[in-house]
């Protein structure tokens, strides 16, 4: 609708249009008032009785006092009824799509202003002395009345870096979100002891760079269990905040970039020295050469006797595209999932021969070396690729080990912590590019050729499988007869069990 105004004054000339007389010498053409939801009736649907005597005529309608000119949709003013002013000028202003903005709103805000500081001091305009002699109210929870103050700024104070809105009843922030980009210099904005009630009106001012902000004895404030969430929420909308209700907060941690950047390339694989590549290289491959052998039960030579192993899954094990981690779902540890504290301690799995015993049970696997990103710090190995499961599917995995010096120079794992889950499109068109090693036999990767030899022997007269002969010489370091005389007694006394001997 185009608003076009209608000027009520003494010196209209003869060229402007004739009314009837509003305000308080209106004389009631009909002989009686009207109630107020008539009044509104006839402000949505009474057309004005203007004669216009020009072309282009421009209608201005006056403060009757002041002879201000506000702007009005001509159809929508009533007419042939004396109305009270009071009532009248704000029910104008709520219909009128154009800003309120009488001379003396400029001149008040102009005396609120210290050019030394760059602040404009709003507080409690409505109340302005200066305002309510001439009878003007400027409430700013009105959308017209805020529109006109945000024009004011603009037109005249657009370096402005710190502007006081407390105590004037707003309840929503639309019209101020216009500061992000009419006042770009906005630092400090003080919108305590107002309405808001609900903290995503913040978001419609995210985009100022605010360093210090007032939003104390406003309903949302309640909103929040404690004052560390309160800050938390406040300094997720507007991270340089430096001081909150005056109060000073700790120092944001963070990148000050205001524009978009991308982290730099990976820079694959960090092993410190090239005697610890070829090292460390030398004992992945030989222990996930065992590891998807089929027979896991060879790597209990790896692992420390006090080992610890975790298994973790993301929380949602089914993925969009129709894969599933669901076989790992019963070991899997994760903490987000696992509420139960006996729980947790029965997931985490100690000494080499439970960890042993877990990796036994997981799905077999077939893994691409060529596909690792390996780091290694000191004694701690963490490597991350792709592997493919029984199901044929691609996934992802993250493994970390820690480990400890091993009596024949070589590493014996004291802590395995895995991680899996599916892989992505990107991950799955990298992985199985090159040719991977078959695997090996299950041969102990971290034993010499003289201890393989003895294991091998001990085996063959126990009857045990490799891995338990493994046990139990280690257990009596390395002494055959020694280790032949308390297998005897423990299987005499049945405390071997089956699954240790070979079928």
């Amino acid at each position: 609708m185009s608003c076009s105004a209608i000027l009520l004054g003494e010196n209209l000339g003869k060229e402007t249009a004739v009314w009837t007389e509003i305000g308080d010498e209106a004389e009631e053409e009909d002989g009686e008032d009207l109630s107020e939801e008539e009044i509104e009736a006839k402000l949505a649907g009474s057309k004005s009785r203007c004669v216009s005597s020009h072309s282009h005529l421009v209608n201005l309608l006056c403060d009757w006092s002041n002879r201000i000119p506000i702007c009005l949709p001509c159809q929508q003013i009533p007419h042939g009824t004396k109305y009270d002013k009071k009532w009248l000028v704000p029910a104008l202003q709520d219909i009128c799509s154009i800003p309120y903005t009488p001379i003396q709103v400029s001149q008040c805000m102009s005396k609120r202003f210290d050019c030394s500081q760059q602040a404009l001091d709003l507080k409690s305009i409505h109340t302005d002395p200066d305002l309510v002699s001439r009878d003007i109210k400027v409430v700013l929870n009105r959308k017209t009345n805020m529109e006109a103050v945000i024009k004011i700024i603009e037109g005249n104070i657009p370096q402005l870096t710190s502007l006081n809105l407390s105590h004037n009843c707003i309840q929503r922030l639309d019209e101020l979100s216009e500061l992000v980009t009419k006042v770009p210099h906005l630092k400090v904005l003080n919108l305590s002891h107002n309405d808001l009630k609900s903290e995503h009106e913040l978001d419609k001012l995210k985009g100022l760079k605010l360093v210090e902000l007032w939003l104390v004895r406003n309903p949302l404030c309640d909103l929040f269990k404690d004052p560390s969430s309160y800050v938390s929420a406040v300094r997720q909308k507007f991270p340089r905040l430096l001081k909150l209700d005056g109060n000073d907060l700790p120092p944001h941690i963070g990148f000050d970039v205001d524009t978009p950047t991308t982290l730099p390339p990976c820079k694959g694989s960090c092993f410190g020295s090239d005697d610890a590549k070829v090292y460390i290289q030398r004992f992945l491959q030989q222990y996930y050469s065992v590891y998807d052998s089929g027979d896991r039960q060879s790597l209990l030579g790896a692992y420390h006797d006090e080992a610890l192993f975790s298994l973790t899954t993301p929380c949602n094990v089914q993925n969009p595209s129709g894969g599933s981690l669901r076989e790992y779902f019963k070991d899997s540890r994760n903490l987000k999932r696992t509420k139960d504290s006996t729980m947790r301690f029965r997931l985490l799995k100690h000494t080499r021969l439970n960890v042993v015993a877990l990796l036994n049970e997981l799905p077999k696997t077939q893994h691409d070396i060529t596909s690792f990103t390996v780091d290694v710090n000191a004694y701690t190995v963490s490597s991350q690729g792709q592997y493919l499961s029984r199901h044929e599917s691609i996934r992802a995995f993250s493994r970390v080990f820690i480990t400890v010096p091993a009596v024949d120079s070589g590493l014996c794992i004291i802590n395995d912590q895995l991680f899996i889950r599916m892989a992505t499109t990107k991950e799955i068109s990298r992985a199985f590019v090159a040719p991977v090693p078959p695997p090996s036999s299950s041969q102990v990767p971290t034993l010499t050729a003289p201890q393989q030899e003895v294991v091998s022997t001990f085996s063959l007269k126990s009857g045990m499988k490799l891995e338990w002969s493994l046990k139990c010489l280690q257990d009596n370091e390395w002494d055959l007869n020694k280790a032949a005389h308390i297998f005897t007694q423990l299987k005499t006394a049945g405390k071997i069990p089956d699954v240790a001997f070979m079928k």
